[in-house]
């Protein structure tokens, strides 16, 4: 008789993470995938309220862009919040002692000339790559870390960070023209008041057009929270920096990954999930001696499947 080869746990059966799963763990959701919910929430029932009792009363058309901009909006939540922002596999085979060993050493890789220091993260056993943090929220280390946004219940970093763009860009998009095609509801129930003081006819017109008023205010709220946060976001990916290195500035005011504004918003919303980049490659060439700095700079900034040809999926996370 034969015996049963003993079935291996997946991946995210086994995973350490704060992340929950979903379709036997084709669908990773971050630890405050509750607070999108409820984004997504407040964003279908203003956007219904004003398809049922504000588009009425304007040209067909409205109706249709309005729904059109919803829908992008609800694509690039729900793409940011349930795409891998860039994980970087934790290394099982390093022993406590060793971590701490490491813990001690300094390692450093050239970027465009510049040392650049690696960090050693305990809680992963991995040197992180450049611009790579360990976000605790997540208790995971990301690849081209930005920051942990609630709003998309997990970290924004490299593979999902310009989903995260275009959520900010659709949503604030979404406020403008909600809001504009309210007030135009408003401003005809406010003509059609007759009272002297203007306080009277705004309170008339909410009263005749409290729908419309509503979808009014709302968005308008909206938009200044996420007007402010779409020009800080537009800065930093001109000037290629990430949240992150905006606030603890690593690399003083020469940032090493600088390559004029057209390079930098090509990197940040079309290579970042274009191409598959072995996480482990930056850590790993700092690991190795170099004979000539100038071919060690190179190398950082070549993609990994230029330094060692292997399957795409080497280095990255499996999660079935």
């Amino acid at each position: 008789m034969y015996s049963k080869m003993p079935k291996q746990p997946k991946q995210w059966e086994t995973w350490h993470g704060m992340h929950t799963f979903l379709c036997d763990g084709r669908i990773m959701l971050g630890p405050d995938i509750g607070v999108t919910g409820f984004a997504a929430g407040l964003t279908t029932a203003a956007s219904v309220a004003f398809w049922i009792w504000v588009c009425p009363q304007l040209p067909p058309i409205v109706l249709v862009v309005g729904a059109l901009l919803y829908a992008l909006t609800m694509f690039f939540m729900i793409a940011c919040a349930t795409t891998d922002p860039g994980i970087l596999p934790r290394d099982p085979t390093v022993d406590d002692a060793e971590a701490a060993a490491n813990a001690e050493l300094r390692r450093t890789v050239l970027v465009n000339g510049r040392a650049v220091p690696l960090k050693w993260c305990y809680t992963c056993r991995i040197w992180r790559p450049p611009r790579a943090a360990h976000c605790s929220e997540c208790n995971v280390c990301v690849e081209r870390f930005d920051h942990h946004c609630p709003w998309m219940g997990q970290c924004i970093g490299k593979r999902n960070y310009r989903y995260f763009l275009g959520f900010v860009a659709s949503v604030t998009a979404l406020c403008v023209y909600t809001a504009l095609a309210s007030l135009v509801v408003f401003l005809r129930a406010a003509a059609a008041v007759e009272a002297a003081l203007a306080l009277d006819i705004v309170s008339q017109a909410a009263e005749r057009e409290p729908a419309a008023c509503a979808t009014l205010v709302f968005p308008a709220v909206i938009l200044l929270c996420v007007s402010p946060l779409g020009c800080y976001h537009a800065a930093l990916v001109c000037n290629n920096r990430t949240t992150n290195e905006e606030i603890k500035v690593p690399y003083g005011a020469d940032n090493p990954f600088e390559r004029g504004w057209p390079q930098n918003c090509h990197e940040a919303c079309c290579e970042a999930g274009a191409r598959k980049v072995r996480p482990a490659a930056a850590a790993a060439l700092a690991l190795q001696p170099a004979a000539d700095p100038a071919e060690d700079a190179a190398a950082a900034l070549r993609p990994a499947e230029e330094l060692e040809p292997a399957d795409e999926e080497d280095g990255r996370l499996r999660l079935v």
